[in-house]
């Protein structure tokens, strides 16, 4: 269940990354950034050490979000030099301001490996969560006392960062105030997911869907359906509407996935749910190349191609949205099997 969820998530990030819109409600933005803290959040590991946590978090985001940045840094240097695509560098004069820089802009600085925003919040956010949950489950004496505490605190943050934090930032652009704002923000999704992950779990179906979407509709009629534009700090509506339809969203994917798992094995959609973090990182990529092989054809210009800006037709939708998934996957499958096979390819002493 919990991989098609992942797979329902990143299916809808690599749409709302695309020109063009399908869908009337349940459009990707109102939910799909909300919805990976909140899996964060029902996946959490509280049994670890704080030391082993913070461990797995550097090996799993941070060196991960270097090497990425880097590689995908490079690959688009080339296709600059081969194509006219936009592309900014990423040094900027000196080591410390080209380490600070994907930071200050929220990783939207020339890069086509914008979601790094998400993984590096992400890991933060994991990190506090973490020590939220340990320091609230110590201080309390029944489970019960540590959900309500966690939801509490869930509510506060989300409060703080959306109505508050967000607004400053808005009106000053300091960049610490956008990471802070995404943290609280986050941290509010995560915490939710922890304190509501037995409910969800339990209670996502049919009715579960039904009721989500009926909710998403009149916020639509009420005009309060707006998205969270968790990377910008930008909410056009208050906390209490931007919650209630992420929310909403994260109840009708649970409520799909375990419709999908009861009912049908689907290993496709399993594999992608477990390739989510690969299809994240490269379905830009997989974008480009596609409009590279498209501009071959002449019909798009790649003077136009940015890192949000790709050639579009009421025919290249479903090209887009399922090569912006298969080749990600190809990519690391092909990364995977070379690694495998190097140590075959390393002479012995």
């Amino acid at each position: 269940m919990l991989d098609y969820v992942k797979a329902l998530g990143i299916i809808s990030v690599v749409i709302g990354h695309y020109p063009g819109d399908p869908f009337l409600f349940f459009k990707p933005y109102v939910y799909h950034m909300p919805l990976f803290f909140f899996l964060g959040g029902v996946l959490l590991n509280t049994r670890r050490s704080l030391l082993s946590h913070s461990a797995n978090l550097i090996k799993k985001h941070l060196s991960y979000i270097v090497m990425v940045y880097l590689l995908l840094a490079l690959i688009f240097a080339i296709l600059h030099q081969l194509y006219p695509i936009a592309y900014t560098s990423l040094w900027r004069g000196n080591v410390l301001d080209s380490v600070l820089y994907p930071i200050e802009q929220s990783f939207h600085g020339g890069s086509y490996f914008f979601v790094g925003w998400f993984l590096f919040a992400y890991a933060i956010v994991s990190l506090l969560c973490f020590i939220v949950v340990n320091v609230l489950v110590k201080a309390l004496s029944s489970p019960t006392q540590v959900q309500a505490a966690v939801l509490m605190v869930a509510l506060l943050l989300g409060y703080a960062g959306m109505d508050y934090v967000a607004d400053l930032y808005q009106a000053s652009k300091l960049f610490y105030l956008n990471l802070l704002a995404q943290v609280l923000v986050g941290s509010s999704f995560f915490l939710l997911g922890y304190a509501g992950k037995h409910l969800i779990m339990k209670h996502s179906g049919f009715y579960s869907f039904i009721a989500a979407f009926v909710l998403i509709y009149l916020m639509s009629q009420y005009d309060v359906l707006e998205p969270l534009v968790i990377a910008w700090s930008k909410y056009q509506v208050s906390f209490v509407f931007q919650t209630l339809t992420a929310l909403a969203g994260i109840v009708a994917v649970f409520s799909i996935a375990k419709i999908i798992a009861h009912y049908q094995h689907i290993p496709l959609l399993k594999h992608i749910g477990q390739q989510s973090k690969p299809i994240m990182s490269y379905h830009i990529l997989a974008f480009v190349l596609l409009d590279i092989i498209f501009s071959w054809f002449g019909l798009w210009d790649l003077h136009n191609t940015k890192a949000l800006n790709h050639y579009y037709s009421e025919f290249t939708w479903p090209i887009y949205i399922g090569l912006g998934v298969a080749i990600p996957m190809c990519l690391h499958a092909a990364y995977q099997h070379t690694k495998h096979k190097l140590p075959l390819l390393t002479p012995k002493a």
